[in-house]
């Protein structure tokens, strides 16, 4: 009995390391809420990983990404001005993590109709799902789970996109949010490594052992 219980503390020190290591190369970003208006409420806040396009980023924080013009509305009670082109954004997981709670971040030079509730350090954001007042995520590539998989691609939409740098959407390639000094940048992609679930299950399943004792 005690080597099943030694094992199992093993396991959980094992996925604890392993979510450790896996940011040790990563560039953590600070998010805060800012007061705001805006379609759905914003819950993400305090350290997040920033994922984006080479050279700026790593193997493990490396999206790819592509762009296209969409009729797609994602907010119908936003604005949706005729003569402002609606983006559909693609971005790829090149990494070998997967995760989960993916925010649009806009940098200062971009605007865009389709924000949620609260600014995120200061700049319009959405989180990208499909549910609620704004619902940018048109798909998922492998599985419809709102889990960001090495390999998928993510679909979504961008209201009214304007860059006053003339940037497309697609040019995530920012360190920090909002980016500072990046003349080639047009907004972040922020997210939570999917490893964080295991390390809150782990702790579930050791308060419930403890509980049975």
């Amino acid at each position: 009995m005690k080597r099943k219980s030694n094992l199992f503390v093993y396991a959980v020190f094992c996925c604890v390391l392993f979510y450790v290591v896996s940011l040790a190369s990563a560039n953590p970003v600070t998010i805060v809420n800012d007061p705001s208006i805006g379609q759905d409420p914003l819950t993400i806040s305090g350290e997040v990983e920033e994922l984006g396009n080479k050279p700026a980023f790593p193997d493990d924080e490396w999206i790819g990404s592509g762009y296209e013009i969409t009729s797609y509305r994602p907010c119908q009670i936003n604005p949706d001005d005729q003569g402002i082109m609606n983006i559909a954004v693609s971005i790829t997981n090149r990494t070998q993590k997967s995760w989960w709670d993916l925010h649009y971040v806009a940098d200062a030079e971009t605007m865009l109709q389709n924000y949620d509730i609260n600014r995120l350090n200061g700049e319009l954001a959405f989180k990208i799902d499909k549910t609620g007042l704004n619902t940018p995520l048109i798909s998922e590539s492998i599985t419809a789970n709102l889990i960001f998989e090495p390999g998928e691609t993510w679909v979504f939409v961008i209201q009214d996109y304007v860059n006053a740098r003339g940037l497309p959407a697609s040019a995530l390639g920012s360190l920090g949010v909002p980016s500072v000094g990046d003349m080639a940048s047009s907004g972040s992609i922020i997210a939570i490594p999917e490893p964080a679930t295991i390390i809150l299950l782990t702790a579930g399943l050791l308060g419930v052992r403890r509980m049975k004792k």
